[in-house]
């Protein structure tokens, strides 16, 4: 029994019963345990005035035709009336759907559990219904009242070596219901037989992929039970229960027999060992194929064999300079069109570095001093200026050090007359590395390389960026183990669940080849939709909205089917020049966004610079850290002039346009007055931009914390997740050792989220939320639960997050965020959103 990884049927369950209270208490309860995948319908009460006891054939029919397929219906009724509204209800319907329509005599809820577990599988509809007719028999088995259920156990292979697996049940409750389901989902990918036995109660072995028969072994906390499996991938499938059985089966251990050891396990020699490495999950999505390794020699321990005259080598380095600046310029044109605006502005510190003065000052003397050639001096001039960036204080600065690394060793194959400066760009397959440069990354052909894969590197390095720019699967900071992998060998990358199998056997391959086709046919549709609005399976609607650096950006955020711009980063169009660009200039650049977006709102931020994002001309003196000084707004206020011209630009633009203004990392209710005093003295002389909507970005735990008071003045809020983990957590994002705190999913940020959301639905505002987690289509289902009513991401993700939002179900949703609120760490949630703990797929996950 295998769950159906596509959109195959699934046998439908409608209930029937006098009380509609009833009727939709026992379908919550058959979704919570066959999970949404299943079709439930329910016909309860009759119309009418108050609550009104009986049932309505009309109102049965309806609710069968409303799930009906080709993989048929189940019917499931309480008591009297309920039986002949349902054989009523057959008839009306037409004669080509009455033979896929079964009335079920099981018992409401019991039966009603089973089936949907039953279903949840692609079980057949008359087989759902066998076993929802034995389903109270695990009850009266559990209480002594009737003999233990006992089915004919799988066939698995005849003639297949069989193996065993012996431990202690810990679940305070034994292998209940939801124990149960959770076993026969971890073993529904495989397709060995497979039976158990109570060892304790010295029960017979029955088929343990039948729920009743489980239930009916009467296994209760203590007991020690065997499991036996005999097929090609029975060793895959009790190493999977093993692990199953070590997490309790998803449910607290507790009561007495808590911390009982594991204990009687045969040895699965013939269980295949995963290899699985975990990381940083860098770029989401699964890759399978050959590795292509690059642990080779590092390029810069070469020297050079001749050296010629000072003037001879000065003029090589500058030829070398050259060619490597218009590589980098190719590469950032290039980047521009296959990612964006910001993407590509990682190379302009790459073409700084080139021209640096006092880079070249010194390599030019030490030349002419006789201290050696070219490749010789400009290595020591790259190594010296990357030890003073490790000496500095700052955390983020320090990872700049990957750049100025790259670029030098760009100079250097220039200088030995290399044909290219990033040799990996012919490479196809999953490219594995100790670490990847951000010029490597930016020439891959993204249709040849399949996945990413490196043993060190973090999620805010900029070749993560690139990566995730590129939509590649992609995880970091695997560990030195990953250089056990091998130039053609097969990897498997799960960048998802941000890991990597170096040696995945075949049962393993097949799962992960289902999911990758699932995901393309997933993508492939999420394309052709991406135009239509992203309203979630109860008709709930979140906008779906871009994050722009430029305007280029607004015409493609349109054909990627987005709502609006959630986030116009302003500071384009202050960065790469000698002075600040006047009113007029912004005003024409505000102007052509947003008749860009034909009428779809446009949400510009006010300049955010600061911290990791100086101006050149405006000296904000010298801060020991940077990201907690003068930045953002701050920087704004105490820049009053250039930030009036910036308002007044704004207050033009939006005249005839549906534009509303929004201010960066405001800390205090002080600093959004002042700022919003200064917004309605720009737009005095323009009366018809007084309708704008103002609001603020959350990027700083203390507005969380004011949220309530801010929410009385403001307009709207967006959750600016990336600087709020950031500050939440006190853990600089580009700090490399601090990977594992810049996760927005750490149920600690989730809180804050859900304060804000929270406080503004109060008072009648919208939240927003435009960090990296928005463009996440894992985090869909938990964004929407939270409350969040705007997700504004980059273009890339934009059809993905609409189609995952189609999936999801606004209701489910919401319990999912409870779920959620209540771990106690990233891991948890994650593990929680992907399904990873038991093999539950949620809505809008993986599938």
């Amino acid at each position: 029994m295998t769950e159906p990884h596509d959109n195959s049927p699934r046998v439908g369950l409608v209930i029937v019963s006098h009380s509609r209270l009833l009727a939709e208490g026992v379908a919550e309860l058959a979704r919570e345990m066959g999970g949404p995948g299943v079709q439930i319908a329910t016909a309860g009460g009759m119309d009418g005035p108050g609550s009104v006891l009986g049932t309505d054939a009309l109102r049965v029919m309806k609710a069968i035709e409303s799930l009906y397929s080709e993989a048929g219906v189940l019917v499931l009724m309480d008591l009297g009336s309920a039986v002949m509204s349902a054989e009523l209800a057959l008839d009306l319907l037409p004669p080509d759907h009455r033979e896929n329509v079964l009335l079920c005599s099981a018992p409401l809820v019991e039966g009603a559990v089973v089936a949907a577990v039953q279903a949840r599988f692609g079980t057949p509809l008359r087989q759902v219904a066998a076993e929802a007719c034995g389903a109270l028999m695990a009850k009266q088995g559990q209480l002594g009242g009737a003999e233990a259920l006992q089915t004919p156990p799988s066939a698995g292979i005849r003639g297949s070596p069989e193996m065993t697996l012996r431990f202690v049940v810990l679940n305070h409750q034994g292998l209940h219901a939801r124990p149960a389901a959770r076993l026969m989902q971890a073993m529904s990918r495989f397709s060995a037989g497979l039976r158990l036995r109570n060892l304790t109660t010295q029960s017979q072995e029955v088929d343990a992929r039948s729920i009743n028969a489980v239930m009916t072994l009467g296994v209760q906390q203590g007991h020690e039970v065997e499991f036996i499996a005999n097929g090609e991938d029975g060793g895959a499938a009790l190493e999977a229960l093993r692990l199953l059985a070590e997490s309790h089966f998803g449910d607290a251990p507790g009561g007495a027999g808590a911390g009982m050891p594991l204990q009687g396990r045969t040895p699965l020699h013939e269980a295949p060992r995963s290899g699985w490495l975990t990381g940083t999950l860098i770029s989401p999505g699964i890759a399978i194929g050959p590795a292509s390794v690059l642990w080779q020699e590092d390029e810069t321990a070469l020297e050079e064999d001749d050296v010629g005259l000072p003037s001879q080598e000065w003029d090589r380095l500058q030829q070398a300079l050259q060619r490597v600046r218009t590589e980098v310029l190719e590469t950032r044109a290039a980047l521009a069109l296959r990612a964006d605006h910001q993407t590509a502005e990682i190379f302009d510190a790459h073409l700084l570095v080139l021209e640096d003065a006092e880079l070249l000052r010194w390599v030019y003397e030490h030349i002419h001093q006789g201290a050696g050639g070219a490749f010789s001096v400009w290595k020591d001039a790259v190594e010296r200026v990357a030890r003073r960036y490790e000496s500095l204080p700052d955390e983020y600065l320090r990872s700049r050090i990957a750049d100025i690394q790259d670029v030098g060793r760009q100079v250097l194959l220039a200088l030995r007359g290399d044909a290219r400066a990033a040799p990996v760009e012919q490479r196809a397959g999953i490219l594995a590395a100790l670490d990847f440069a951000p010029s490597e990354i930016a020439r891959l052909d993204a249709k040849r390389v399949q996945g990413l894969c490196a043993a060190r590197g973090a999620a805010s390095s900029h070749a993560a960026i690139l990566a995730r720019s590129l939509g590649i699967p992609a995880v970091f900071g695997l560990g030195e183990e990953l250089q056990q992998i091998r130039e053609g060998e097969t990897l498997l990358v799960d960048a998802t669940a941000a890991r990597v199998c170096l040696l995945p056997d075949e049962a393993l391959l097949a799962e992960y080849e289902d999911r990758a086709r699932v995901e393309l046919k997933t993508r492939q549709l999420a394309h052709q939709l991406r135009a239509k609005a992203a309203l979630t399976r109860d008709g709930h609607r979140v906008e779906v909205a871009a994050n722009i650096g430029q305007v280029a950006e607004a015409r493609a955020a349109v054909e990627a089917g987005a709502e609006g711009v959630g986030l116009f980063r302003t500071e384009f169009l202050f960065f790469q020049r000698a002075s600040a660009p006047d009113e007029d200039e912004q005003y024409e650049a505000y102007r052509e966004a947003a008749r860009a977006l034909e009428g779809r709102p446009l949400i510009i931020r006010t300049l955010d610079v600061g911290g990791d994002k100086p101006l050149p001309y405006l000296d904000a003196g010298q801060e020991a850290n940077p990201f907690l000084g003068v930045r953002g707004l701050r920087f704004c206020l105490v820049n009053r002039e250039l930030f009036s011209a910036q308002l007044r630009a704004i207050a033009r633009a939006a005249v005839d346009a549906p534009i509303r203004v929004m201010f960066p990392m405001v800390a205090t209710r002080e600093e959004w007055l002042e700022a919003r005093a200064l917004w309605e003295e720009a737009a005095q002389s323009f009366p018809a931009a007084r309708h704008v909507e103002v609001g603020l970005m959350i990027e700083i735990p203390s507005a969380v914390l004011l949220v309530q008071h801010l929410a009385a003045e403001a307009s709207f809020f967006s959750l600016g997740t990336n600087d709020l983990t950031q500050y939440l957590f006190a853990a600089e994002r580009g700090n490399e050792r601090l990977a594992h705190l810049s996760d927005a999913l750490h149920p600690a940020l989730l809180q804050m989220v859900a304060r804000v959301t929270e406080e503004a639905h109060a008072r009648g505002r919208w939240v927003g939320l435009c960090g990296e987690l928005a463009g996440d289509a894992l985090a869909v289902p938990l964004l929407v639960g939270l409350g969040v009513d705007e997700l504004s991401m980059s273009v890339p993700a934009i059809a993905s997050v609409k189609q995952a939002l189609r999936a999801c179900h606004a209701g489910e949703a919401r319990v999912l965020a409870r779920q959620a609120l209540s771990c106690g760490s990233a891991a948890e949630v994650r593990r929680l959103l992907a399904g990873e703990a038991f093999g539950e797929i949620l809505p809008g996950m993986r599938h």
